[in-house]
């Protein structure tokens, strides 16, 4: 391993891990079935979506944290998309100190009324982009006279991140890659410190956005350089411009691969995480899954673990995703019927029990005799396990 002044020592790792302890409990890696069968490998997820604020950020901001000291910090400030201003939020309020976050004017609703439940102020209407927040939160560090808690490139949130990857190497110990996604470089920069000095052999893969590619290309071209800002991205908390200089030289000593997911292939893997794993994930949450699905990453008879990193999404924008996701996979049918009576909504029934579909009164039920007779067309949803079993359902009706 190549010798790098800013590489985590894995005993500054346990240390913040045993320090951390006491407020954070380690997050369960799991098997996950769907994925394995489809790839011919072993897929395990980290769910940092089940912590205390849904998000590995809260790793970071409580180590960065914990070590300052409280007699002298008048209080804390930090710029956030939404995840490491919930981890700031919460750690600032359990060790008794003031937080500002600045957040972008798009952030999240659900990752703004979360920070403000966790003890911090918001300031959401300043700034349009996170780079933005991230300037003027410095300013009013200056200002203010509190302490910025940086997003990522800081040694401590660094050091922070790379608890995860401990804990995986604990759970997980004979694993041949990791998947990580990548914003700023924070959470790569510490679960690859972590597991390349545990297990040198194991292969270190970052995935970002396509929309916001600035480390995936200061990676293949070996220089540090910030992107223009790139189009609205599903992974909100990794649309970074500039990654960090530290997490950058990090990254650039111990990462293997790389490589960018679209954003239906973000899409798809939110529904496919939701549907086949129960699970709940972000944009940023599911990119590692993305880049399996999208075959990016050659994982075949490998042993392979991701990080669902967070899973904070407006439930809102869970459901257009989802919706939109199974209509991109021909799963999605939208269709106009009359029925004169029960029965005939009974036929409809038995022909989509047939074909495996699932349909939706604007009612909510399955034809209810509340709903009968019909005097206009109705607009019903129906939903299919595949493709082929639209195409047979649609053989009897047609679809809009």
């Amino acid at each position: 391993m190549k010798k790098n002044k800013y590489l985590i020592s894995l005993d500054r790792i346990k240390k913040s891990s045993q320090k951390m302890s006491k407020i954070l409990a380690p997050t369960p890696c799991v098997f996950e079935w769907y994925s394995s069968n489809l790839t011919g490998s072993q897929i395990y997820m980290k769910l940092e979506n089940m912590n205390i604020v849904k998000s590995f950020k809260i790793r970071g901001a409580l180590n960065a944290i914990l070590n300052l000291d409280k007699k002298k910090v008048k209080g804390v400030i930090t710029a956030s998309a939404g995840n490491h201003a919930q981890g700031v939020a919460y750690s600032a309020t359990k060790a008794g100190i003031k937080s500002i976050i600045v957040m972008p004017k798009s952030a999240p609703m659900a990752k703004i009324n979360a920070t403000k439940g966790f003890g911090g102020t918001v300031v959401a209407d300043k700034c349009n982009t996170f780079d933005e927040c991230n300037e003027y939160a410095q300013q009013q560090a200056k200002a203010l006279n509190y302490t910025f808690v940086p997003p990522f490139d800081s040694e401590d949130v660094i050091a922070g991140q790379a608890t995860i990857g401990l804990e995986m190497m604990q759970q997980v110990p004979n694993l041949d890659m990791v998947i990580v996604q990548i914003g700023g470089g924070g959470l790569i920069a510490g679960v690859a410190s972590a597991i390349k000095q545990i297990n040198p052999r194991v292969k270190i893969i970052g995935v970002q956005a396509k929309n916001f590619p600035a480390m995936v290309n200061s990676w293949k071209t070996k220089k540090l350089h910030a992107e223009s800002a790139g189009v609205p991205t599903l992974a909100d908390g990794m649309a970074v411009k500039m990654p960090g200089k530290i997490t950058y030289s990090v990254v650039k000593d111990l990462v293997d691969g790389m490589v960018t997911v679209t954003e239906d292939e973000i899409a798809n893997a939110i529904a496919f995480l939701q549907e086949k794993g129960k699970i709940v994930s972000e944009g940023a949450g599911a990119c590692g899954m993305a880049a399996i699905l999208a075959k990016k990453v050659n994982v075949k008879g490998k042993k392979v673990g991701i990080i669902i990193s967070g899973g904070n999404i407006d439930p809102d924008k869970l459901t257009s995703v989802t919706e939109c996701a199974l209509e991109d996979q021909g799963r999605k049918g939208v269709f106009h019927i009359k029925f004169n009576n029960a029965k005939e909504a009974e036929k409809l029934m038995d022909i989509a029990k047939k074909c495996d579909a699932k349909i939706y009164f604007p009612c909510g039920c399955a034809a209810c005799a509340k709903c009968m007779p019909l005097k206009k067309p109705l607009v019903l949803k129906a939903y299919f396990p595949s493709k082929a079993c639209k195409t047979k359902f649609g053989k009897a009706y047609k679809f809009n």
